[in-house]
């Protein structure tokens, strides 16, 4: 009787096995996919009552209270282990606006873009990506220069971007300024930083998935820089990792308004 009984067991254990194996290929393509829903990086925006003057100058009450994030290596997602080239981002927000800034260490600030829309992420920008309808191929570019050239596009496929047509969206509100701590172009002095201020109102992140986007809503985004220095290795930094290029919906992080 106990040898029957120990096959039977047996027996039951082996024809569940394709069951079991069912089950943990599902638990895992479940895991997996939830690495795949963003990184577990959060900001806080701070709201404001008094908005900041968008000027460059980061000495706004609130950006003295806002929490900054910084930036990494976006391949190795290492800490920037150079003091000249960190990176800081902050944002605050008020009823109608949502306000980012950043704080680039640049030894050698520089830029040969004039016009908006031009290729800035060739050279030295800082640029923001922001979804607010959850739909993985669609958010918002923005990118600064430190001459304060604008770039603005609305990604609508991320693994094949056309370039010329989604730079033809235009941002109607938004706002940027540039504040240089150095000499802007001079390439044989040595600089200390430079700071962008950036307001962008809700209404201009309103696309055909979603007809209004206030402080509520549920927004994901990434911040990155790209530094070109003299006599340095170029620079890509990114506040969630991305290991490879930026556009990598996959691991942008949330925003949350305090």
């Amino acid at each position: 009787m106990l040898v029957n009984n120990t096959h039977s067991k047996r027996k039951k254990m082996f024809m569940n096995t394709p069951k079991l194996i069912l089950l943990l290929s599902g638990i895992l393509f479940l895991m997996n996919c939830s690495n795949d829903h963003g990184s577990k990086n959060n900001i806080e925006a701070i709201y404001t009552s008094t908005s900041p003057v968008i000027d460059g100058d980061l000495n706004d009450p609130v950006w003295q209270k806002a929490s900054p994030v910084v930036l990494r290596e976006n391949r190795s997602g290492n800490n920037v282990s150079d003091t000249q080239l960190t990176t800081q981002v902050m944002t605050c927000y008020d009823d109608n606006t949502l306000y980012i800034a950043y704080r680039c260490n640049d030894p050698d600030i520089w830029t040969s873009f004039t016009q908006r829309d031009e290729h800035l992420w060739e050279e030295e920008a800082v640029e923001v990506f922001i979804d607010v309808d959850d739909v993985v191929d669609t958010y918002v570019e923005i990118e600064v220069s430190p001459a304060n050239i604008l770039f603005d596009s609305y990604i609508v496929d991320t693994l094949n971007i056309d370039v010329e047509a989604t730079a033809r969206f235009q941002l109607q509100g938004i706002k940027t300024a540039v504040k240089v701590n150095g000499t802007l172009n001079k390439r044989d002095d040595k600089d200390k930083s430079w700071t962008v201020e950036i307001a962008l109102p809700f209404d201009d992140l309103k696309n055909e998935n979603i007809d209004e986007v206030t402080s509520k809503t549920a927004m994901k985004l990434n911040f990155y820089r790209l530094d070109k220095s003299q006599g340095m290795e170029r620079g890509a930094y990114a506040w969630s990792p991305t290991g490879a290029r930026f556009h990598k919906p996959s691991t942008f992080g949330r925003l949350i308004f305090k």
